[in-house]
């Protein structure tokens, strides 16, 4: 293999890569390169034409994928687009954020509403988790320190052997991570791999911390996420942290002097899985589709063919084992149906693999491996023993344990028993122990003491629900109720945020009766809506009369006024029902293509209802019976519609977001019914906007929205979308609610659960701070930075970053020296709040 070393020749491979036209398949999702959206889903539509739909056969994942990503890439299906997402916000952030325009920004005080962990019972439907986990990695010096990773949660870590977990990585550009590696001789350095394993999120590199993981930054080994680029594993030489190696989707990089430089070398073919040879840092397997084998530290590979398949294969996971140094495991799903392979061992360092079993099938769903199929694009785990070389375990759906190398095997969880999640991304001992594992799975993390017989969850304190709708009461602040990702529908019923599960599967749109606090409408994918009746609680399936080619994820509401009606989008046509989903009934049709992505009822005049397709909205004036095409200026040429929202007291006040990367096109209103519309999206970054609301008796038509990132707000006084995202983490957000009793805002995040923070009270439009020559800040010869009043008491000083998330505060102080470590390189340009004896607020913008 030749090792390419220099800027120009990566730069020529990245093009090449890029421009290379593959065969297109669905598993691989966003890494089908050269393909686009619709290419990709219409290879998926031809896989399962005809074919039952299974669990635990890839069809949920692929669903998933594709309703995130469809409006998002609408109306070009390019791929790459939602690799703008974070640097888009980034240069919005140090575009918009002039000291004018932080004076008179509203200040949110966003704060987690949980859940935290698993939610649990009573409930008829106990079985569900906390989010997903890609992996898990342990203090060298010390087993009970523990790191994890997620995909849209960030890092957590925990110092008493899981019982408790921490982040302070919501603030990173990106916060989705798949490795972590520490270096032994001072454990506070350490290096995270951005980015998610799965793919959900492409990667920036690889960032360092030297303070145990509260501030990080870049390395040699940085790139933007356009480039597409995923990294996967990363090692580090036990014997020396200097040295370590990551695998990506374009080969492998690996540097001698801890990321201050880096080499690449173009192994041949994408890779997930890598391990280091017990006892010899040197030789290196590393495998994707193919398995390689390096001598030399990855400077060259050859791939193992001896013994192991080379065509039909999905993916490969691997294993090694201080149990016998020379083995190695290789786990190998197929291609046809992502079922199992096989497994295959070698017992001479790679060199040749002998087939140890094809069957039973422990990638599928059933119990006995009896079935066919199975997700080994997506979860596909393999660990052996340290002690024991032929005590091995697998996790895909499931967990299957063999104790003679993989020839005979039994299966030691299932997830419908629910003693464990299903989903498995990765199974690691730990260190010192032969008989305690962890599984990482879309559930969380769960640890066996007995060598994976049973299974005990420890996901207690981390918050990294991917939520996807959110539902309030209308009178008890406590009761929430959210679709989750995986995990089912949840319901909070107390300020101590306690969670638990009314609804199993994937969770979707939800909502509470609001004239009875029992009654809660749930949804499971693809229009299987069901009733849940406490006290009980009791469960109704509520789907008769509703067509059987509804969306995976589909909007489906309560009418304003009548609580007895309730309506459902995800086809062409309306449906309603008039006795709480019992039967079901079709109204008029949309005048776009597609199915109805969102719709409004106007509490005012609920005759009136606003569609939204990806490219027309339509308003019916007769409930629903009827609809009229009111696009017109609307510009659905250039980014699909995602939401709409109408006026509490207007029902011809209404206001509709755009997805997608259109820089210009993000929300509009309309003052008469959709007859004419207004271009409002000045001051919001380039994203895709996901969920917007009306504050019902807010100052001059307040309206907030979420976008892929942070919360924003406008009404009419400004010209300009104002920042409302203060200590909400860099996170999508995709829902928002507002429970009025309180005036909070709510917001379901896809990765950090539900949080929510005080309705605006600024007057936006007006400056709310003063400038007064007596505060002097500034930046000293010791590059410290200085705050001090000439005439007055400094009563508190209030620091926020560039994008508003306040980095430091402290109070009754004459003056303050603010040491440069204290601050990070995202910080360098701060805004100072000082407050004085006085009553004066003075605000001054520093770069640091």
């Amino acid at each position: 293999m030749k090792k390419t070393t220099t800027l120009l020749l990566l730069l020529l491979f990245c093009i090449g890569f890029g421009q290379s036209q593959q065969d297109v398949d669905w598993t691989k999702m966003s890494n089908n390169k050269g393909a686009t959206f619709y290419e990709v889903q219409n290879n998926f539509n031809d896989y399962w034409r005809n074919k039952t739909v299974e669990r635990g056969k890839g069809y949920k994942p692929f669903k998933r994928w594709e309703s995130y990503m469809e409006s998002r890439v609408y109306p070009s299906g390019d791929m790459s687009l939602p690799s703008q997402t974070y640097s888009n916000f980034l240069k919005w952030g140090r575009a918009n954020f002039t000291l004018a325009q932080r004076s008179k920004a509203a200040v949110s005080n966003w704060k987690p509403l949980g859940p935290i962990g698993a939610a649990s019972g009573p409930s008829p439907y106990t079985t569900t988790g906390a989010g997903r986990v890609n992996f898990l990695r342990f203090d060298p010096n010390d087993s009970s320190i523990m790191y994890l990773g997620t995909p849209d949660g960030g890092l957590w870590k925990s110092t008493n052997s899981g019982s408790t977990w921490t982040t302070n990585t919501d603030f990173l550009s990106v916060i989705g991570c798949s490795s972590l590696a520490i270096d032994p001789t001072n454990t506070s350095t350490m290096y995270l791999v951005t980015g998610d394993i799965e793919g959900n999120t492409n990667s920036i590199g690889i960032l360092k911390s030297t303070d145990g993981g509260i501030t990080w930054n870049t390395t040699s080994l940085a790139f933007p996420v356009s480039n597409l680029w995923s990294l996967n594993k990363l090692l580090m030489d036990p014997n020396n942290p200097q040295r370590m190696i990551v695998s990506s989707n374009v080969g492998v990089w690996y540097t001698t002097d801890g990321w201050a430089t880096n080499s690449y070398s173009d192994v041949g073919s994408a890779l997930k899985d890598m391990e280091f040879k017990p006892g010899d840092a040197n030789t290196i397997y590393a495998s994707g589709t193919k398995l390689y084998r390096s001598t030399d530290f990855g400077s060259t590979w050859t791939q193992v063919t001896n013994g192991i398949p080379t065509t039909g294969v999905s993916r490969i996971a691997l294993a090694v084992t201080p149990g016998n140094s020379s083995y190695v495991y290789a786990l190998i799903g197929k291609s046809s149906d992502q079922s199992y392979m096989g497994t295959y061992r070698s017992t001479n360092s790679g060199v040749s693999f002998t087939t140890m079993s094809t069957s039973p099938n422990l990638l599928g769903y059933a119990e006995d491996g009896s079935d066919s199929g199975g997700q080994a694009f997506y979860d596909l785990s393999i660990v052996a023993s340290p002690s024991n070389a032929n005590n091995i375990t697998v996790g895909g759906v499931n967990h299957w344990r063999s104790f003679d190398g993989g020839a005979t095997w039994e299966n030691t969880s299932v997830w419908d028993s629910g003693e464990i999640h299903a989903d498995v991304h990765e199974l690691v001992y730990q260190p010192g122990s032969s008989t305690t594992m962890y599984s990482c799975n879309d559930g969380g993390i769960f640890i066996s003491t007995d060598n994976g017989n049973q299974w005990t969850d420890i996901s207690g304190d981390l918050a990294i629900g991917q939520v996807v709708k959110l539902g309030l009461s209308a009178n008890n602040a406590n009761r929430i109720v959210a679709g989750e990702q995986d995990n089912g529908t949840i319901l909070n019923t107390s300020a101590l945020n306690d969670w638990y599960a009314i609804n199993g599967g994937d969770g979707g749109e939800c909502f509470i009766d609001y004239t009875n606090n029992d009654i809660i409408y749930v949804q499971y994918v693809e229009g299987k809506y069901s009733r849940v009746e406490y006290p009980g609680p009791t469960k109704t399936d509520i789907q008769t009369g509703l067509p059987p080619n509804i969306d995976f994820y589909s909007p489906f509401k309560m009418d304003p006024v009548n609580h007895l009606k309730i309506y459902s989008g995800g086809t062409p046509t309306l449906y309603a029902s008039t006795n709480q989903g019992d039967n079901w009934s079709a109204l008029g049709t949309s005048s776009g293509t597609g199915s109805i992505k969102d719709f409004v009822v106007a509490p005012s005049d609920p005759t009136v209802i606003y569609t939204i397709q990806h490219d027309a909205i339509s308003k019916s004036t007769n409930s629903g019976t009827s609809f009229t095409d009111i696009t017109g200026s609307l510009p659905t040429w250039a980014a699909s519609l995602s939401s709409v929202t109408v006026s509490n007291i207007d029902a011809n006040k209404v206001w509709v977001t755009f997805s997608g990367y259109s820089s210009t096109d993000k929300v509009f209103k309309s003052l008469d019914g959709g007859a004419t519309w207004t271009n409002i999206s000045a001051g919001l970054p380039n994203l895709p906007m996901n969920t917007l609301v009306f504050r019902n008796g807010g100052n001059a038509d307040e309206i907030y929205v979420g976008a892929d990132v942070g919360v924003y707000i406008i009404n009419n006084n400004i010209s300009e979308w104002q920042p409302y995202l203060t200590n909400l983490p860099n996170v999508t957000v995709r829902d928002l609610e507002i429970y009025y009793p309180t005036n909070k805002l709510r917001a379901g995040t896809y990765g950090r659960g539900v949080w929510e923070t005080d309705l605006n009270t600024e007057t936006l439009g007006v400056d709310n701070v003063s400038i007064d020559s007596s505060v002097n800040v500034f930046v000293d010869n010791n590059d410290n930075l200085q705050i001090k009043s000439s005439l007055h008491l400094i009563s508190n000083v209030e620091i926020y970053d560039i994008l508003g998330k306040k980095v430091f505060e402290k109070e009754n102080i004459n003056s303050l020296v603010l040491n440069q470590q204290s601050i990070t390189k995202s910080q360098r340009i701060l805004f100072v709040k000082t407050s004085l004896s006085n009553g004066l607020t003075v605000t001054n913008k520093i770069v640091f």
